[in-house]
């Protein structure tokens, strides 16, 4: 856009009267351009919004954006960025013909249906305001100015409406010089039915009407229906409501001060939203217009904001939210829910003009959307399903929505198989045992009673809670990781539903911020938790919690709450969905207390009564009593571990056959010897197998390949000669 601008009139005249040849700002662009990665496409959609710009109107835009090309193009061209701005503005309202343009003209709002791209500017640091820029003329010539250029113009630009819609947001436009456009407030009688939220907004009213109010914000998660219950207002207490967005004064020359004013003087109320959506982590710069409304009560002001929204003001303000009446909104269930769905549905199908199919209902695209999504909050996530499926449908040319689309959209976000999501998906449950039989070698009772538990909780009386909590004790290397590895396979039919964390390295209290996130405002917290955050993008999988007894009693404490309610509350305020995980906790405590083998053929045993009592004794008796299994897995018999020796090779082969094209095979003799050799401990598993599969068989095969004794599409066997390993 930039390389566009900058080689064709106006934006030519504006570059020249500056001093700067464009073929500078064009060698530039090219420096940043082999620099750095390739710039996101959606730059060109938030420099423009919903009208396409003129050329002032893109250069203006890019010289807002710090974190483009092209402000970094212009930064190296030797301009600066700010004295071209007053330049561009300086041209346009030059201009015959035009209206004149506020200095925040040019700048993109949010996409109505998306997040906007998070705009990356310098941090600003908290203190005393740097002073305004002095008028060039008195405003009152301004505003008569802009009068008389607005009537003389023929197609004067659009100007924004800082209103509220419950079902759409204004398109992005831009706002002109002169008197602030007249605020349209919210019209009560256009306002969609609310469903479920009577408590809500009574209470909201209540915070509004008091005789000396208190900072009052709604708070909840995205999609809880948040604004619809703030506009609500409108229509409750008889009084205007107008809804400012944040977003749009990001920007330290657009003031929220005199919107407010505005408010105030039409003894309205003023909704803030769209809190969560800052450009950065240091404090905003319509903060202090904020304290100042809540401080005055002029206007009287709500603010929407999501826990983690809600946090950060918290960081901010601590004195101001801790006087503050948050308000919480959140997601809807039950008959409310379908309530809601079926209100709002019309208008989504209407849109798209396409019907649901004869055999499916509302009902169920709510039931797949609590059940395997993740994101949005009730109503938004059902609805956002139906939006996607209607958007599907209408592509490919149909007019009605199908069972079948359906499932096919929610698979895709879940990134769970298609037959479990379809009504075939119980069978899994049912076939549970056998698959994992086949993928762990021995330890038919764990098997049984983890497949018992996945079956009971799937049938619907898991209560909340994760549909598998058990504890596997044994010595290393008898197969409880595999056991996990298993399950998520055979469960979840992918290899990245297992959430693997070694808790040995949470054994300090300050560990449990690692877990869950720090809030924000301390050091580490845009990293989020390493367990809530893979859960917040897909609740479906299996958490395995390796070494669980050396965590801190802390950490133990935390996991209260996951396994009693199946949920968590992260350093973000956010909730986290547990009800849909399987959770795995391993120890070797009691690992120690292995009867080893009195004689040939007879295998070594564990008493599983004392391994429990060692295994309980180090763990808040609060968490053992919630742990719905302890299993003990009992060390690998003789014949077990020639079974897992034969899958260890043949895995090995698949693997070369893959590389090379070339298979190797292992006669009995040379097995059992492999064997014979690393079942000498029985307190150390399988490990000490695997470890000379590696070096002594692996490493004498591939041997004889670099050699060229073998070529692709050949074959080759490991035998034993004279307790030695040949390959023949």
């Amino acid at each position: 856009m930039l390389r566009t601008l900058v080689v064709r009139e106006p934006a030519l005249v504006v570059l020249r009267g500056q001093g700067i040849d464009p073929a500078r700002v064009l060698a530039s662009a090219a420096e940043v351009h082999a620099s750095t990665p390739s710039e996101p496409g959606h730059w060109r959609l938030r420099l423009q919004g919903g009208d396409k710009p003129d050329d002032l109107q893109s250069l203006l835009a890019i010289c807002r954006s710090a974190d483009s090309h092209g402000y970094r193009a212009l930064d190296l061209a030797g301009l600066d960025c700010s004295v071209l701005r007053r330049a561009v503005l300086d041209a346009v309202r030059r201009r015959p013909g035009r209206p004149a343009v506020r200095t925040d003209a040019v700048r993109a709002r949010p996409l109505a249906t998306a997040a906007a791209p998070a705009r990356v500017r310098a941090p600003i640091a908290p203190g005393p305001r740097s002073p305004r820029r002095p008028k060039t003329e008195p405003r009152s010539e301004i505003r008569a100015s802009a009068r008389r250029e607005h009537a003389s113009a023929p197609e004067p630009e659009p100007t924004p409406e800082l209103h509220a819609s419950a079902v759409a947001q204004p398109e992005p436009v831009h706002l002109h010089l002169g008197p602030a456009p007249a605020m349209t407030p919210v019209v009560a009688a256009k306002l969609p039915a609310l469903h479920g939220r009577a408590s809500e907004l009574a209470r909201l009213c209540d915070a509004i009407d008091r005789r000396e109010p208190r900072p009052t914000l709604l708070v909840g998660p995205p999609g809880a229906g948040r604004t619809a219950v703030a506009l609500h207002l409108a229509r409750v207490l008889g009084r205007p409501v107008y809804r400012l967005s944040a977003p749009d004064y990001d920007d330290p020359e657009t003031q929220l001060a005199p919107h407010l004013r505005e408010v105030a003087s039409a003894k309205g109320i003023a909704i803030l939203d769209d809190v969560d959506y800052l450009s950065s982590d240091a404090p905003p710069p319509w903060l202090p217009a904020l304290v100042q409304a809540w401080v005055r009560h002029e206007p009287k002001l709500v603010v929407i904001a999501s826990p983690e929204g809600h946090a950060r003001l918290s960081a901010w303000l601590p004195a101001v939210i801790e006087s503050a009446e948050p308000i919480r909104v959140e997601s809807l269930a039950g008959a409310a829910l379908v309530d809601a769905i079926a209100a709002a549905a019309p208008a989504i199908l209407a849109a798209h003009r396409v019907e649901l199919a004869t055999d499916l209902k509302l009902v169920e695209i709510v039931r797949l959307a609590d059940l395997w999504l993740a994101g949005l909050a009730m109503p938004s996530r059902a609805l956002d399903l139906l939006d996607l499926a209607c958007a599907r449908t209408r592509r490919e040319g149909g007019r009605s929505i199908t069972r079948a689309t359906v499932h096919g959209i929610v698979a895709e976000k879940s990134g769970l198989p298609l037959a479990r999501i379809e009504a075939r998906g119980d069978q899994d449950a049912l076939e549970l045992e056998p698959r994992l039989m086949t993928q762990v070698i021995g330890h038919i009772k764990a098997i049984k009673a983890i497949s018992e538990l996945v079956r009971r909780n799937r049938a619907g009386f898991a209560g909340g809670r994760p549909i598998c909590s058990a504890l596997l004790l044994g010595p290393s290397g008898v197969g409880k990781t595999e056991l996990a590895k298993a399950l998520a396979s055979s469960l979840l039919g992918r290899e990245d539903a297992l959430v693997r964390l070694d808790m040995s390295e949470y054994a300090e209290s300050h560990a449990v911020a690692r877990l869950v996130g720090a809030p924000p405002g301390y050091v580490g917290h845009e990293h989020g938790g390493v367990l809530s955050d893979p859960l917040l993008k897909r609740p479906h999988c299996v958490v395995l919690l390796d070494e669980i007894e050396k965590a801190h009693r802390d950490v133990h404490l935390l996991l209260l709450q996951v396994l009693d309610e199946g949920r968590l509350t992260d350093g973000r305020g956010r909730t986290v969905d547990f009800r849909h995980a399987a959770l795995l906790m391993t120890s070797n405590l009691g690992a120690d207390r292995i009867a080893l083998a009195q004689g040939p053929g007879q295998a070594a045993n564990m008493d599983e009564d004392l391994v429990v009592e060692a295994a309980r004794a180090a763990f808040p008796i609060e968490l053992w009593n919630r742990i719905e299994a302890v299993l003990v897995m009992q060390p690998l018999a003789a014949d077990e571990l020639v079974r897992i020796g034969r899958r260890m090779v043949k895995q090995g082969s698949e693997r070369l056959q893959r590389e090379r094209g070339i298979r190797y095979e292992i006669t009995e003799a040379a097995l059992a010897h492999l064997v014979a050799r690393g079942s000498r401990d029985p307190r150390l598993g399988a490990r000490p197998l695997r470890h000379l599969v590696t070096r002594d068989l692996e490493s004498l095969v591939a041997d004889a390949v670099l050699r060229g004794k073998v070529r692709a599409g050949g074959s080759v066997t490991v035998d034993l000669e004279n307790t030695r390993l040949v390959v023949r």
